[in-house]
């Protein structure tokens, strides 16, 4: 059965917005050298009592973990190619609402990458279960962030609901 894309109303603004943290996510997996916090909380440790075993599970798992967060991000941002980060844009032009095409065999590697930029927002900005509110430009693109997972997550139960009229 061919399921239709799941299609997600953005504002041009938004998507330019979401296209540039996708773009900003891969540019941070590709350098993946230093020991970034927002990286390692992708890639957290399996055994955190034992140093040795999780060394050992790293070497043998992080570089393919980093590289299936980095297709899923390619994958996202095939969805977002019309949006272009550094075009210049009127106000006028910036409120429009574009149509983005999901496929629905793309959604999970939308929601692991979402998910992924706001495990990194949350690790460099502080928020934890603790202090889940640090406020400011960063906590707003987090919870925005959030947001559109949300709509994403109703965009799909809607367009399974409709499937099983």
């Amino acid at each position: 059965m061919n399921t239709p894309p799941i299609t997600l109303s953005v504002a041009t603004i938004e998507g330019m917005h979401l296209a540039r943290l996708v773009d900003d996510f891969i540019d941070l997996l590709r350098e993946t050298e230093g020991d970034d916090p927002g990286v390692a909380r992708l890639t957290p440790t399996a055994y955190p009592d034992d140093d040795t075993a999780s060394a050992a599970f790293a070497s043998a798992t992080r570089a393919d973990l980093l590289d299936r967060r980095l297709h899923d991000a390619r994958t996202m941002r095939a969805s977002l190619e019309m949006f272009d980060p550094d075009a210049e844009v009127t106000d006028e032009a910036a409120g429009i609402a574009r149509d983005v095409r999901v496929r629905r065999e793309d959604v999970d590697a939308w929601l692991r990458t979402l998910t992924a930029i706001r495990l990194v927002l949350a690790t460099r900005l502080g928020i934890t279960d603790d202090r889940p509110d640090v406020g400011g430009d960063g906590q707003a693109v987090y919870d925005w962030l959030g947001y559109r997972l949300e709509l994403l997550i109703e965009a799909v139960d809607e367009s399974d609901a409709d499937a099983l009229r």
